[in-house]
């Protein structure tokens, strides 16, 4: 009787520890699938206040506020995103979003219909991704902040469904949502078509692709390169040369 209750403890304490070891093999690939791949520093700010940096290749410290010195990417398993220097950003990975969050500056990503929606927010308020209809390989788009306003566009690849708290509207290349806070509330519109940009406010995405990776690391094809600043580099909307 003694020896079957031992088995019977034994059998409970080996189903525990592995399923303790199932979670925190889930738990170690979870994270260690989204990475940050940075030109130069990525700072960890808190508070208002750097409390890390790093510069080479590392996994995406998920939930933490961000802000690359020079432009940086983040790769995940089914998203890439392209981050503009001096943009204070957020990623944070789930089973069934990504979460982003831009408190000020250019975020530029590229999806496919595979991809997680993209659940956005930003000062100005929240939006989120939906339905894709594709005429290219990957659909190519950017959150950016400046402001009180939150402009979400296409750049090519596909008309994508955005959702805000106006309701669901559909971007075409070269327009964008615009979300514009007006003191402690917030309106969602579809802005007229981008134009008028100068070359420094232009990224190629090349390819259906935000960056280029490379044996050395991450190639950005991309004009004004130190000149974009915590804004997103001045007037005009991000687009594809």
């Amino acid at each position: 009787m003694i020896r079957e209750r031992k088995k019977t403890l034994t059998l409970k304490l080996f189903v525990v520890l592995l399923s303790l070891a199932v979670v925190s093999a889930g738990y170690a690939a979870s994270t260690d699938s989204a990475r940050v791949i940075p030109t130069r520093k990525v700072y960890i700010i808190q508070d208002g206040k750097i409390i890390g940096e790093f510069s080479n290749e590392a996994p995406l410290p998920e939930g933490s506020l961000l802000r690359c010195e020079g432009k940086c990417a983040v790769k995940m398993d089914d998203t890439y995103m392209v981050v503009d220097p001096g943009t204070e950003f957020s990623i944070t990975p789930a089973a069934d979003s990504t979460a982003l969050y831009v408190k000020t500056g250019t975020v530029y990503f590229a999806i496919n219909e595979s991809s997680r929606p993209i659940q956005i927010t930003t000062p100005s308020g929240d939006a989120a991704t939906g339905d894709l209809t594709m005429t290219d390989s990957e659909l190519r788009g950017y959150v950016r902040v400046s402001g009180n306003e939150t402009e979400i566009g296409v750049i090519g690849g596909g008309i994508m469904m955005v959702e805000t708290a106006s309701g669901e509207m559909a971007v075409t290349p070269g327009n964008a949502v615009t979300i514009a806070s007006i003191g402690s509330e917030s309106s969602g519109a579809v802005a007229a078509e981008t134009g008028g940009l100068t070359r420094n406010q232009k990224i190629a995405l090349g390819a259906g692709a935000a960056a280029v990776l490379t044996a050395g690391g991450i190639a950005l094809a991309a004009g004004g390169g130190g000149g974009g600043g915590g804004s997103g580099g001045g007037g005009g909307s991000p687009a594809a040369p």
